[in-house]
């Protein structure tokens, strides 16, 4: 083959390499994560649980701590007097009276009327004093809406007296019939007087 036309390959597979060269792509730098990817991925994974407040504390410890307005505070009768609702006398077994004491305790009974219902803050649970009466169905109520009702839904005034300020708070949405019942069964127990004392007559004034 004559040299001219070796040289003439020669160039055109150089010309060939050349091109096939120009045509590969460079390699493409890795784009950067999404942002909320990289946000998701910073991010803690539960958001810290707000600070609790009366955690672990009883409705009766919680008005302990906070202090209960006295009673003189107590609003007027806004209309004429319902009567108190009626319940069967309450049979004090010692398997009622075992559960009652238990519930004394846990629903915050103690945090006002004392650990063996002395009194505090809230009447003494075993003189002879019963500002409401202390029948059944009287000291349901009481401990089922609280002492304004007694007033201001019942018209009933207080009968003797006692040196507290608290009110009775209401506990109706803290505990059921069945619960206060065994409560009563307990209170039953350490006062022979309760469940005896017919309530007094309704007052429209509410006095106490």
């Amino acid at each position: 083959m004559p040299l001219q036309n070796l040289r003439c390959l020669l160039l055109v597979g150089l010309f060939a390499t050349a091109l096939g060269a120009c045509g590969k792509s460079e390699p493409q730098a890795s784009s950067p994560p999404d942002a909320t990817a990289r946000e998701s991925a910073t991010a803690p994974a539960t958001a810290p649980a707000p600070p609790a407040t009366d955690q672990g504390l009883t409705p009766g410890e919680q008005a302990a701590a906070r202090g209960i307005a006295p009673d003189t505070a107590m609003p007027a009768p806004t209309g004429p007097a319902k009567p108190i609702p009626q319940i069967e006398p309450i049979e004090a077994t010692p398997q009622l009276v075992e559960e009652g004491k238990k519930l004394y305790f846990t629903a915050g009974c103690n945090a006002c009327h004392g650990g063996t219902g002395g009194g505090g803050m809230c009447p003494s649970l075993i003189n002879d004093i019963w500002v409401y009466g202390s029948d059944d169905s009287t000291l349901h109520t009481l401990v089922k809406e609280g002492s304004q009702a007694m007033q201001t839904t019942y018209g009933h005034a207080r009968v003797g007296k006692e040196n507290v300020v608290g009110l009775m708070m209401p506990f109706g949405q803290v505990l059921t019939d069945e619960e206060i019942n065994k409560i009563l069964a307990y209170v039953h127990s350490i006062n022979p007087t309760a469940g005896k004392v017919k309530p007094p007559a309704a007052d429209a004034a509410g006095a106490r």
